[in-house]
Formats: C-alpha cells, structure tokens, sequence
C-alpha cells in the first residue's frame, strides 16, 4: 500500500491514483474552496460524457489528521480505476490540461505502484532515477513533467521542492524523449475518447432504461455489480423482474462490454429469450441493478463504515476538543460528513442512494414515460462492429511492439557466426536493470531489450552449465544444478560476464547441441530468442551431434 507525505484517511487503495494539488508560490489567504470548486468545475468540462470504471476523478480539500509531517497546504484526489487502467492515463491527460490552465499548481501524481509516470519513460530516464531516489522529485507544472534530479537538490523535501519547481523550472523541466512517451502513452484525448466505446441495443426494465437515459455513466457500476457478484448477491436475484420492458441503445466503455459479454448469465433464471444477445445483455444489468439496490443500510451515515470513519477521527483529535453539538464541533462534522459521502463512501451505497433519489425527481417520470411511449425497435440505433474483441497474432505482436518497443533482432541478411551470436548475447548480459526491465547504457544505440526474469534465470544457469570446462555436458547439468540453486542472480551475471563468452565457437556448438536436446523450446532457445535468433536459423532437419 503506498503511502504519500499527507495525511489523509486511508493509506493508498490497490488500482487508485492519488493527485496532491500544490500552490507553486505563498498559499497565505489562498481560497483553497474556490480552488476546489473551480477545478471540479473544469474537470467536469474535459471529462463531459466520459464513463469512469469506477471512482469519477473528483478533487477535494483533505481532512487532515494526526499529521506528522510538514506539509503544506493542498488540495487532493484519490480515484481508484479498477480493472480499467485506461482511467488513470486519462486523470494524467486532465491534470496536464488543468496546470496549463491554472499555473500556479504543481501537481504531484502516483498510484499505488509508486511513480508509474518514471515507469512509463523507463527508457529514457537518467541513471540516477531508481524507485528509492525520486520521491518528491516528480511533478506536473504549467503541462510538462517536471523531475528535480539530486545535484539541483539533495534532500527531497516536499517543501524544498516545491520551491524549486516554481523558481527553477527551466532546469527541472523533463526531457523531451520522458515527455513524448508518456504523453504517447496517453493519447490524443480528447479524440481519442470515442474509440474507447462501444455501443449496442439492449432490452431493460423501463425503469432501469430511464436510469441509463438520464445518466448514461450508470451502466458502469451496473456492470460491476453483475461481474462481481457473489453467491449472497445471486441469491438476491432469484426474484428478478424482467417486465415493463423498452429496446435502447446504450453506450459502454469496450473495457466494460468485454467484461459483461464474458461474464456468465445467472443461473437458475426462468428466462425465454436468452438466445437473443440484447435480451442477455439487458438480463445481466437488471441483475446488476437487482444487487446493488437489494445493499442493506441505504442511510451511508448509519453504515458500519462510517462509524469506523469517525472512529478514526475521534481517535485522531480530528474534532479539536470541541464539545459535540457546539457550532464549531458542527462545522467539523459537517466538513466529515461531505468528505465522507464523496471520498470514504462504498461505492455501492452512493450509486443506490443516488438512483434512489433519482427515481423520486420529476425528470425520471417523464423520461420513463417517453421510453414506454416510443416503443423502440432498435432498428434506429447505431451500433458498433465487436471486431475489436478478437486480436490475431500480428495485431498483438503489433500492440506488443508499439506498448513495449521492439527487440535487438538480426536482419534477414545478416550472417549467424558464433562471433557475431555470443557478441549480441554478451551484449544483451551486460545491460543493467531501472524501473522497469532491462535499461540500455548510455553509448549503446541497438535499442531496447526485453526480458523474461523467469526465463532469464533458467537460460543463464543453462549456460553456465555449458561452460564448464573439462566436462561432460550430462555431468556439468549434475554438477552445476546443485551449486546453481544456492547461487543469486546477480552472482550468475558476474560468472558468465567475467567468462567474457570467450571461446565463441564452443559456446555457440554447446548451445546448438542444448537446442537439439530440449525439445521444441527450452532455455538455450528463450535465450537466443531475447537476441532476436531464432531455433530454425541455426538448427537445420539434418543437423547431427557432431556438426
């Protein structure tokens, strides 16, 4: 669980993203409220008809408590993205809008991985950047990614580096490869907000329908109530009702279409229609409707979690020894109350109270009128191809390269000699770890490689198997296996690398005669393959031992 400089409730959630919101200059008689109030507002503009997984990116002014750190300050976002990770590159996208808009904000973004920005421009970063050197060194100001590297600043205080980033940002702004990979990484939003959806015609409850009508981003904790259900929940929907039914077309993000499509219908569900797909669809977000509003406790503030919620302030001073009932005690309340409903709120709860008080406006009586009046067939809507649910190799591999970067490989043209083999191979051994994987040295132009740790371990204790000198190979496997297992992968690397791959001739002859003997894929293959070499470029149907 990652842990930030600011107080706040809870430690960071699995698959959340946090914001922490800094003035770059004196925040002494800063309106921090209308601060708040004037972001929300912007980012409910960039985010218009968006569909969040699961928390919508909200900002807020933290309840601080039992805070011992120094920290100045701030406004705050904690948003968890789910299964969806789309969410969290679009909460980068609007964060570098919102500091080009308002200029005097620094910005500091993390999820529960650390600096996921650093690991996505893992390539290019300098080689002091580690995960245990760049705390409070990363940030966004005025639209670009900002890095403080230790000999501007050797202590990372928050506050110290704040105040470099507002004085010095001409040196602490990221080079142009970190910024262009994490904004690739991003996308071209806001167009590229369409080709995240998919739309198709689904049969619903008219009731259900106008919920959707009035408010299209539903369909998300709808989908998540069904995917996720347990038996308790299947339970509850024995006695579904499927009745008072309208055709309509609706608008999923394709993150949440796979995961319904994928999901198995109930079981037990006295249903005619199952083989029509806008009948199965609609089945599944009744039953996603049926679990999340059968949630006991409708009233957030009587729920066992918020009882917790105050609990923990109490413990923690929160309420400052103010007598309970007194005006000040009240506006603190008032104050946790208001945090609780937007940030510590189960998602469930607020979804079902929010239905619920929508099923009472005026807006909804009229929208499930007009749904039950038009009588829809589907025929008018536009839908989406599910082309995209399928992926051949090509295109994956493609993906693969484009998301990952492609591996040091050979030309067609080139010539296979145990030179030029053990060359590459030395070369793919002497490269040193970062964020992420395997990092290029700084004189090296041969581009990015990639890596298998699990292979990697396999493939050099296979090699180090085949450079014992003076032995039988069925011997050396024996011998080396029982030492190798007490050996760290780092001892393996200084081995093969102070062997320097010297007798290339022999080396590569060994590791033809592993390839022949491990069957259709084995260590010495995944080796080779990490250097772009494949089996059938060295081994032909008539090789034999001795060549």
């Amino acid at each position: 669980m990652a842990q930030t400089n600011g107080a706040k409730v809870v430690p960071l959630l699995e698959d959340s993203v946090e914001c922490l919101f800094f003035s770059a200059h004196s925040s002494d008689g800063y309106d921090w409220d209308a601060l708040c109030l004037q972001l929300n507002t912007c980012i409910q503009s960039l985010s218009t008809n968006y569909i969040w997984h699961r928390d919508e990116f909200r900002v807020h002014r933290p309840i601080e408590y039992a805070s011992k750190e120094d920290i100045p300050e701030h406004l705050a976002s904690i948003t968890c993205f789910g299964d969806n990770i789309e969410d969290e590159w679009f909460i980068v996208y609007l964060v570098l809008e919102i500091t080009k808009k308002f200029k005097n904000l620094i910005v500091q973004v993390r999820d529960d991985d650390g600096e996921f920005l650093l690991i996505e421009a893992a390539d290019y970063l300098p080689s002091w950047a580690n995960p245990d050197s760049t705390d409070n060194r990363v940030f966004i100001y005025q639209g670009q990614i900002h890095i403080i590297p230790p000999n501007l600043q050797r202590d990372a205080e928050l506050k110290d580096a704040l105040q470099m980033i507002a004085n010095s940002s001409n040196k602490t702004v990221a080079s142009n490869a970190i910024q262009q990979s994490i904004l690739n990484r991003i996308g071209n939003y806001p167009e590229k907000m369409h080709n995240l959806f998919h739309r198709t015609v689904v049969k619903l409850p008219v009731d259900i329908a106008a919920l959707i009508t009035l408010k299209p981003a539903l369909i998300a904790p709808l989908v998540n109530a069904f995917c996720n259900h347990d038996v308790l929940d299947a339970k509850a929907c024995k006695s579904i009702e499927y009745n008072d039914c309208v055709i309509m077309g609706i608008k999923f993000t394709k993150c949440l279409y796979a995961m319904l499509m994928h999901a198995k219908p109930l079981k037990n569900i006295n249903f005619k229609e199952m083989n029509d797909k806008k009948c199965v669809i609609g089945h599944k977000l009744t039953a996603g409707y049926q679990i999340l509003m059968n949630k006991p406790n409708l009233d957030i503030f009587s729920s066992k979690q918020y009882k917790n919620f105050m609990s923990k302030l109490n413990a923690s001073g929160y309420f400052k020894n103010n007598i309970e009932g007194s005006k000040d005690y009240n506006e603190l309340l008032r104050n946790a109350k208001e945090f609780y409903s937007i940030m510590e709120c189960p998602v469930n709860s607020q979804v079902a109270n929010e239905i619920s008080n929508m099923k009472l406006s005026i807006e909804f009586a009229q929208t499930r009128e007009d749904l039950l009046q038009k009588k829809s067939t589907g025929e008018e809507f536009k839908l989406d191809d599910e082309d995209w649910l399928k992926i051949d190799p090509d295109q994956l591999n493609e993906l693969l390269d484009s998301r990952y970067g492609k591996r040091t490989k050979f030309n067609d043209n080139d010539t296979l000699t145990a030179n030029n083999v053990t060359s590459k191979l030395s070369s793919f051994l002497m490269k040193t770890s970062d964020f992420e994987g395997i990092e290029t040295t700084k004189d090296d132009s041969t581009g990015n490689v990639e890596l298998d740790p699990e292979d990697f371990v396999n493939s050099v204790q296979k090699m180090l198997d085949m450079i014992t000198i003076g032995k039988e190979a069925s011997d050396s496997d024996e011998d080396n296996s029982s030492s190798g297992d007490d050996m760290e992968q780092d001892d393996e690397l200084e081995v093969v690398t102070q062997a320097g791959l010297q007798d290339n001739k022999t080396i590569l002859k060994n590791i033809i005669q592993s390839m022949k003997e491990e069957g259709l894929s084995g260590p010495s293959s995944n080796l080779l393959k990490s250097v772009g070499v494949k089996k059938t470029d060295l081994l032909d149907s008539d090789d034999d031992d001795d060549e």
